[in-house]
C-alpha cells in the first residue's frame, strides 16, 4: 500500500536462519503501512554468517532528514521486542535520490493559424508566449552546455521519434514548440574561457542589486519624504524592468512586451510590498525588527501545525470533528460576553448588568477576541508538538493528549480570562475617569456612556434614591435603561473611595435627563 512520505530508509536486519523466526521478523515489519521487507538476494552484496539471514527493509517515514534514520531504527528495535524475534538492527542508512539537473521542459504549442492578419499574428505570438496555445504535451529534455534554446528544440524536432510515445516525426504545420518560462541554465554557459564567463560570474551581484536593493531604497524615499521629488526614486526600478525580465526569460527569445510585464511584476511588486510595509508598520528599527519576528513566529506556529496535523488521525476525521468543535461556539461567546459586561459595570462601576440594555450580537463580538486569543494559544502549543513530530523527539500521543495538552489548554483559558478581566477594568476606568474630566467618555461593547444632567419632575417631592441625595448639581454618567430603576454614576468625591460606591439608583419617572454641557448643571 502507498503513502505519502517525505522520506526513505533502508535497514539491514539479521537474526537465526529459523523459518518460523524470519516469518514472524517479515510480518512484524510488514505491518507498518508502506513498508517493504524481502529476503536479502544475491545483489544486494551482504555477507551473512553460516545459519544467519537477512533481511532488507525498505521503510517509508516522515520529518527531519538528519534524525528521521533513528526514529525507524526505534521503530523497528520496538516491533521486533513485540512479539520477540531474534533479530537486530545490522545497518540503517537514508536513502538520497538527488533531483535530476541539467533538464529542461519543452511544451507543445499550437501554431499560428494560417492567414492570419499582422494584429492576430502579434496578438497570438504573445498569447503563446504566456501559455494560452499549450496542448498539454510536455516532454523533459536534457540540455546540451553548447545548445541555446533554439537549437534544444530544432534538436527535440529532429529526434521527435526518440522523445515521444509513437510519433514518427514533428508535425510543423499544427504545432511548435516553446520553453517554459525561466532564465538561462548556467549549464549553457561555455566554460570560464568564454567571453561571458567573468560577467557571468556576477550575475546574482547584480540580480540581488536590481530586485532587492534598488526596490528597497526606492521605497524608503517614498515613505520618508513628504516631496513630489521623492516620486523620481520611481526611475531606478523602471530602468530595472527591462534587464531583470530579460534575465526571468532568457532561457529563448520572447516578446518584449512579456519581458518588461515580467520585470514590472517582480521589482514593481516587491517595491510595493516594502512600501506598504514603511508606511504600515511602526517607526523605529526595534519596532521594525519585532515585527519581522512577529511575522516569522506566525509562519513557524502555521508550519508546526501543520507538520502536527498532517498525517495524524485528526487530519483523516476532520470532517467529523469539526461541527462537533464549533458546535459549543453559539453557547460559549454570548456566555463570555455576559461575564465580561457584568466585570464592566457591576466590577468597577458598581451597576448591575440586568439594569443596562445590551444588544445581543455584543456579546458575541466581545467575546471574540479573548476566545480567538485563546485558540492561537492553543494552536502554538499544537504547533510545538508538530515540530516535536517533525524532528522525531519521543513524545508520546498519549500522553500529549491526555495529560500535557489539556494542562496548557487550561492555562491558556485562565491567563486569557485574566488578561480580558484587566482589559475589562482598563476599560471601565478610562470611562469614568473621562466622566470625572467633564467627557464624554468612550463606549465598550455596545455599552454606551453619557454626561447628563438629572432634574427632578416634581422638586418639591421627596424620591427614593440609594444611596442619597439625588445628583442634580453635576453631570452624572448614565447607560441605556432597561426595566423601571434607573442607575446613574455619579463622579463627585464625596459618595465614596471606591468606584462602586458612586453607583445611584433612582426610579425612571421620578426624574428626567438633558444632555450635560459643562462640568455642572443649571
Amino acid at each position: 500500500m502507498l503513502t505519502a512520505a517525505s522520506q526513505r530508509v533502508q535497514l539491514i536486519v539479521e537474526g537465526p536462519d529459523d523459518p518460523d523466526e524470519t516469518e514472524r521478523a517479515i510480518e512484524a515489519l510488514g505491518s507498518q503501512r508502506g513498508w517493504k521487507v524481502r529476503l536479502a538476494q544475491p545483489h544486494d552484496r551482504l555477507r551473512v554468517a553460516d545459519g544467519r539471514v537477512a533481511l532488507v527493509v525498505d521503510a517509508l517515514a516522515n520529518g527531519q532528514r538528519r534524525t528521521v534514520v533513528g526514529a525507524v531504527r526505534d521503530r523497528v528495535v520496538h516491533l521486533l521486542r513485540k512479539p520477540p524475534v531474534g533479530f537486530r538492527v545490522r545497518e540503517a542508512k537514508l536513502i538520497l535520490h538527488e533531483d535530476e539537473r541539467g533538464t529542461a521542459l519543452v511544451r507543445v504549442v499550437r501554431r499560428t493559424p494560417p492567414a492570419s492578419g499582422r494584429f492576430r499574428r502579434w496578438l497570438w505570438r504573445h498569447w503563446k508566449a504566456m501559455g494560452g496555445a499549450d496542448t498539454g504535451h510536455v516532454l523533459t529534455v536534457s540540455l546540451d552546455p553548447e545548445e541555446d534554446g533554439e537549437q534544444l528544440k530544432a534538436r527535440v524536432k529532429e529526434r521527435w521519434g526518440e522523445f515521444t510515445q509513437g510519433d514518427a516525426a514533428f508535425d510543423e504545420e499544427l504545432h511548435e514548440l516553446r520553453l517554459s518560462i525561466g532564465p538561462r541554465p548556467r549549464s549553457e554557459t561555455r566554460g570560464s574561457t568564454s567571453p561571458d564567463a567573468g560577467p557571468r560570474r556576477f550575475e546574482w551581484v547584480t540580480f540581488s542589486l536590481l530586485v532587492v536593493f534598488i526596490p528597497l531604497a526606492c521605497a524608503w524615499a517614498l515613505a520618508s519624504f513628504s516631496s513630489p521629488w521623492r516620486f523620481l526614486a520611481l526611475l531606478a526600478p523602471l530602468l530595472s524592468f527591462g534587464p531583470v525580465g530579460y534575465w526571468f526569460t532568457s532561457n529563448e527569445g520572447r516578446p518584449r512586451l512579456l519581458r518588461l510585464a515580467t520585470g514590472a511584476f517582480v521589482v514593481g511588486g516587491f517595491t510595493w510590498v516594502l512600501y506598504q510595509w514603511l508606511v504600515n508598520s511602526p517607526g523605529g528599527l526595534g519596532a521594525q525588527v519585532w515585527g519581522a519576528l512577529q511575522a516569522l513566529l506566525i509562519l513557524a506556529a502555521a508550519l508546526g501545525c501543520w507538520h502536527a496535523f498532517a498525517r495524524s488521525w485528526l487530519s483523516r476525521n476532520l470532517l467529523l470533528l469539526l461541527p462537533v468543535l464549533l458546535a459549543p461556539l453559539p453557547l460559549v461567546l454570548p456566555w463570555v460576553g455576559s461575564f465580561l459586561h457584568t466585570a464592566y459595570l457591576e466590577d468597577v462601576l458598581g451597576i448591575p448588568e440586568p439594569s443596562v440594555h445590551v444588544a445581543f450580537y455584543w456579546r458575541y463580538f466581545v467575546a471574540l477576541k479573548p476566545v480567538a486569543l485563546t485558540f492561537a494559544i492553543t494552536l502554538f502549543y499544537v504547533s510545538l508538538y508538530g515540530w516535536a513530530k517533525y524532528f522525531n523527539l519521543h513524545v508520546s500521543q498519549s500522553a500529549m493528549l491526555n495529560t500535557v495538552f489539556p494542562f496548557l489548554v487550561l492555562l491558556a483559558v485562565l491567563g486569557m480570562a485574566d488578561k480580558a478581566l484587566n482589559d475589562v477594568r482598563a476599560a471601565a476606568e478610562r470611562t469614568y475617569l473621562a466622566a470625572i474630566r467633564g467627557e464624554q467618555p468612550p463606549a465598550y461593547f455596545g455599552i454606551n456612556g453619557r454626561l447628563v444632567c438629572v432634574r427632578l419632575v416634581d422638586p418639591g417631592k421627596p424620591i427614593p434614591v440609594q444611596p442619597g441625595p439625588p445628583p442634580t448639581s453635576r453631570p452624572v454618567l448614565v447607560f441605556s435603561q432597561k426595566g423601571g430603576d434607573l442607575w446613574v454614576w455619579d463622579p463627585s468625591h464625596e459618595r465614596g473611595r471606591l468606584s462602586t460606591d458612586h453607583a445611584v439608583r433612582m426610579r425612571a419617572e421620578d426624574i428626567s435627563l438633558y444632555s450635560a454641557t459643562g462640568t455642572s448643571c443649571p
